[in-house]
């Protein structure tokens, strides 16, 4: 048991890393460039993870049945690599890792409102609580807790970016839902991870026509934080998300992603030298709190790190 609590207090850790490992990347390559090398890595793991699982059963790797099971799975790759990677790493071009990592927090209270508008789920008051005071938040970080910001809409154009990010997911994670009643979570992550990749090359490739630059040249420090993002934001964090899930419940699970934010500050804070102000401390506090508030350690938050599937696991009860 007390493996499972580590892993799933790494694997927070090491998506409040993403934000740090991200900023570090597009400073060395345009954002979808970089979005491009994490995914192309990521997809090529998650699949042959996904084939072993496959073997190990002794089944054969789940195709979709139809065209609507390929749509579904495309839209996977599109809303959950492709368009949140987009905001990601474009944002994160613009602004600090410690405003995207506070800002994305508002992930899972996103999600729940979009389900409710799409799935029919309830939104209890003390999710449009959390819902409203994590808005507030969001308001504060942004603006550097001046009006005179807000008003004269003098806001930073990667925080807006950023705000996209948590759309992103939500579409994503209703989507996943959906998906998860046919194929296995790694299944459905493998298929995202791959589609999502194949709408980031073309992205990567006339993003290099238009700014004249060619393949991109990471440094050592790149690339160990383009390996950060593939390898322990996406796979290993997806897999070990999963395995606690599996041990703990959804519910106990969902509560150690409110340390993503604060990883994600501290880490920013240590690695990229951002000092973290007081507008970022207050509004920080105010999305953590209204994460913890909406979600009552019952709602499966949205992750971080982009890129890992998080909807509820689906019963084989429910399968049927």
């Amino acid at each position: 048991m007390r493996t499972i609590y580590l892993k799933l207090l790494l694997t927070t850790f090491f998506w409040g890393g993403t934000f740090v490992a991200a900023r570090i990347a597009v400073q060395q390559a345009p954002p979808f460039t970089a979005a491009t090398v994490r995914f192309t890595i990521a997809a090529a793991v998650l699949v042959a993870l996904a084939v072993r699982q496959a073997r190990q059963e002794r089944s054969p790797f789940p195709r979709p049945k139809s065209m609507s099971q390929a749509t579904l799975l495309f839209s996977l790759g599109l809303t959950g690599v492709f368009l949140y990677n987009a905001c990601f790493f474009t944002g994160l071009k613009l602004t600090t890792a410690t405003n995207g990592s506070l800002i994305v927090a508002i992930n899972p209270l996103i999600t729940a409102v979009i389900s409710a508008k799409w799935l029919g789920e309830r939104v209890t008051r003390a999710q449009t609580a959390g819902l409203l005071m994590s808005v507030a938040g969001v308001a504060v970080i942004i603006s550097k807790g001046s009006l005179a910001v807000i008003s004269g809409l003098s806001l930073n154009p990667g925080d807006l970016f950023m705000l996209g990010a948590p759309l992103c997911w939500a579409l994503y994670s209703v989507l996943g839902k959906k998906a998860l009643a046919n194929f296995a979570p790694l299944t459905a992550t493998a298929y995202a991870a791959v589609f999502g990749a194949a709408c980031l090359w073309p992205a990567a490739i006339a993003e290099s026509i238009h700014l004249g630059r060619g393949l991109p040249h990471f440094s050592v420090i790149g690339w160990l934080a383009e390996l950060q993002l593939a390898l322990l934001g996406t796979v290993v964090g997806f897999v070990w998300w999963y395995q606690g899930i599996g041990v703990i419940g959804a519910s106990k699970a969902a509560s150690f992603v409110n340390l993503v934010p604060l990883f994600g500050a501290a880490l920013a804070a240590l690695i990229l030298g951002e000092r973290i102000t007081g507008a970022q401390l207050v509004g920080g506090g105010l999305v953590v709190l209204g994460v913890y508030l909406g979600s009552g350690q019952r709602f499966p938050a949205g992750k971080r790190a982009a890129g890992t599937l998080q909807p509820r696991t689906v019963s084989r009860e429910e399968e049927a």
